[in-house]
């Protein structure tokens, strides 16, 4: 089987070292930020660079997003550009703290295009994320647990 590409969504104060692990052990990343600065060290290690959160979903497997509010992650997720538009992703996992509301809405709006959000808000802070102990809970359908297992 093919190696799965993971795409990342937010590549700032929390997302930046979280998506530097996933190239630290190998995988094959796709990556967006509307501050093209912060891309700039994980585009020069090799991830791809995508133009926007539906080019990332087009281009990955799965879909890790670190944003820092609410608002921005039902943009980023459902907007006309945004990961809804994408036709590769399967599994959408939100790192945010953005609450049990817009993972609701964000969840539903997704359902149209049979992609799965996996709300796994990340505690720990920038420290935890540069440190390497950020730890993250996960709540998602049951079959969401069981595809990625077989993966």
């Amino acid at each position: 089987m093919a190696e799965k590409t993971i795409g990342f969504v937010g590549i700032g104060r929390m997302g930046g070292p979280m998506a530097g692990r996933l190239l630290d052990a190998g995988h094959t990343l796709c990556v967006y930020d509307t501050q093209a600065e912060a891309t700039k060290a994980l585009v020069a290690r090799g991830a791809r660079l995508a133009k926007s959160p539906a080019e990332v979903a087009s281009a990955a497997d799965i879909v890790l997003m670190s944003l820092p509010t609410p608002d921005i992650v039902k943009a980023v997720a459902l907007g006309p550009d945004g990961i809804i538009a994408g036709n590769r992703a399967s599994i959408v996992i939100d790192l945010s703290t953005s609450g049990p509301g817009a993972a609701k809405l964000v969840a539903e709006g997704f359902k149209s295009r049979k992609l799965t959000l996996v709300d796994a808000p990340v505690s720990g802070g920038v420290k935890g994320a540069v440190k390497r102990y950020a730890r993250g809970h996960g709540s998602c359908p049951k079959a969401t647990t069981r595809q990625s297992s077989r993966s």
